[in-house]
């Protein structure tokens, strides 16, 4: 069977996996509002399925989203169609010709980039798409030493319905604490109404990034940050905090 591009297990079912442990965190309503302070046009990066960027197109701004996964930008196009525009391409080098109010990059997706210098092009690119006074915003994990201090085994993450399927999601992890990057194995289980079952899975490594190292890149970009936070109720940054927001100005 040819591999279908379009179709790939973590895009399937991530608006399900994700939707209500995301919609508690309150990012979309920050996302949004963000953007509508911003005013202009809505760029971001690493769009995914459009989770975000859907609600900020129907909130009467001009959205527009980029991410190099067919797979996440095929259910971006299901769900959206000619609301937002689309296109498939790697944040740290797009070029769209044009400037925009606001560039975000939501849901940790710059982790999803694994070298010093991918986060920094990314960070370059978002300031060449920008005007001065523009703003960059973006969430990442705020690292927790006893998160990455060892590996974690399968285990069950959520169980939900989908379609008339049971789909229970397992996960794993391996840290490597000399790169700062953490490998992440997703296993879908899926039981049908008759009880049939089948697996499928999906494997990546991300990589975590501290407070400091991000706020270097960002001033080499030409940003300075305006406000770091810990949550999206924008709580400062604390040593409980599992977030690290970030609201940088282009200089």
């Amino acid at each position: 069977m040819a591999y279908d591009a379009t179709d790939s297990p973590l895009a399937r079912y991530y608006d399900g996996d994700y939707a209500a442990a995301r919609e508690a965190s309150g990012d979309i309503e920050f996302y949004v509002e963000e953007a509508s302070r911003a005013g202009g046009a809505y760029l971001e990066f690493g769009c995914g399925t459009g989770r975000v960027l859907g609600p900020v197109a129907d909130a009467g701004i001009e959205a527009w989203g980029i991410d190099n996964s067919p797979s996440m930008l095929a259910q971006a196009r299901r769900k959206l169609g000619d609301r937002v525009v689309l296109h498939e391409a790697g944040m740290e080098s797009v070029d769209l010709g044009r400037i925009f109010g606001l560039v975000s990059i939501p849901f940790r997706a710059l982790s999803h980039l694994r070298e010093p210098q991918e986060h920094l092009r990314a960070f370059e690119n978002a300031r060449r798409h920008l005007p001065k006074g523009g703003r960059l915003v973006f969430d990442l994990f705020h690292p927790d030493p006893r998160m990455h201090a060892n590996a974690q085994g399968e285990r069950l993450q959520l169980e939900r319905e989908q379609e008339g399927e049971t789909i229970r999601r397992y996960a794993s992890s391996i840290p490597h604490l000399a790169t700062q990057e953490l490998e992440v194995r997703f296993r879908w289980e899926i039981t049908g109404k008759g009880g049939s079952r089948r697996d499928e899975e999906s494997n990546f490594v991300l990589r975590w990034l501290h407070r400091y190292e991000v706020e270097h890149a960002l001033a080499r970009a030409g940003f300075a940050i305006s406000a770091l936070y810990g949550g999206f109720d924008r709580h400062p940054l604390a040593d409980e905090s599992k977030e690290m927001i970030f609201v940088a100005e282009a200089a």
